[in-house]
């Protein structure tokens, strides 16, 4: 993600200093890996021989998605390359920096959740001796696995089951609330490229995990299609604020400048948020491993003395 938002950035910079597109793909991203660079260096050889860009990067690698290409695409057509992929650099880092405090918290989660189940069966067995036994360390393996491959699971799983199991936890549910009003904010970046506000709708609703808001957006599409403006048609999914500074948008013209303030006040509230939960979780996670390992030596000296002679 991080290798991304630095092609981004650097393929922005060449392009603002008016270099040319193909020779700008050449030059970005050659301290990226091996696989960026190659997947680079085909795109500029369509470029070179008369594809747009978009079609030029529309490969099979990782680093490019359906939404990615669309914002390219409509970039090319409107003339903001450049800072398109400006803000697609910008937006990359921050979900970097968020999917590390994603992570923090759950690997904490993981931990209390370990350690109680085992200080559970201790108390109730009146023994530690299954920590000692393989299958308990099978058990520790297949969970740091787990959390090594964290990012194939959450695939398997989807985006959008994690976001619905969020909103049913109450000390969650703020978190999934931030989340879902983050994704909306998304809308931003097509409205910037010069894409239509029905189709920015539909290209957002395309991306974005949340089940509840594709539902939304695709029942806003009909209203505004009806005639209503798209807060009238968004009243019942955003809170007030979000709604008084999207009508202030509409108002003045400038709703994709609007959904910018907002991303920013709403990934404040997510950071926040995400912050408080891992200071609660970190401590009893550390709680619960300590009480567990303390268990384990306290029952390995009572055996001990209960082996001495006399």
């Amino acid at each position: 993600m991080l290798e991304t938002a630095r092609f981004f950035h650097q393929f922005a910079a060449l392009l603002n200093a008016g270099i040319p597109v193909q020779q700008s793909l050449g030059m970005a991203g050659r301290d990226c890996s091996a696989n960026l660079q190659r997947s680079l260096k085909e795109a500029s050889l369509k470029v070179e021989a008369g594809h747009e860009l978009a079609d030029a990067l529309k490969t099979r690698s990782p680093y490019f998605d359906t939404w990615t290409i669309a914002l390219i695409r409509s970039a090319e057509y409107s003339g903001a390359l450049a800072e398109t992929f400006e803000r697609l650099a910008i937006a990359a880092e921050t979900q970097h920096r968020r999917q590390k405090l994603y992570n923090a918290v759950m690997v904490s989660a993981v931990i209390i959740a370990f350690a109680g189940v085992a200080l559970l069966i201790a108390l109730i067995t009146r023994s530690t001796a299954f920590v000692f036994q393989p299958v308990f360390w099978v058990l520790v393996a297949i969970v740091a696995v787990g959390l090594l491959l964290k990012g194939h699971l959450s695939a398997i799983i989807g985006a959008g089951a994690r976001q619905q199991f969020m909103a049913t936890v109450p000390f969650l549910k703020g978190i999934a609330e931030a989340r879902s009003l983050l994704y909306f904010t998304e809308l931003e970046l097509p409205l910037r490229c010069g894409v239509p506000l029905l189709q920015a709708l539909e290209l957002l609703r395309s991306h974005i995990p949340d089940v509840e808001l594709q539902k939304s957006l695709t029942i806003a599409s009909r209203q505004i299609q009806a005639g209503k403006t798209l807060s009238q048609s968004m009243t019942v999914k955003l809170p007030p604020l979000a709604l008084q500074m999207l009508r202030t948008g509409e108002e003045t013209g400038n709703v994709d400048a609007m959904l910018s303030k907002l991303a920013v006040y709403y990934e404040s509230d997510l950071e926040r948020k995400l912050k408080q939960l891992q200071a609660t979780l970190q401590p009893l996670g550390i709680l619960a491993a300590g009480a567990l390992v303390l268990l384990i030596g306290m029952q390995a000296v009572t055996s001990m003395l209960k082996a001495l002679p006399g």
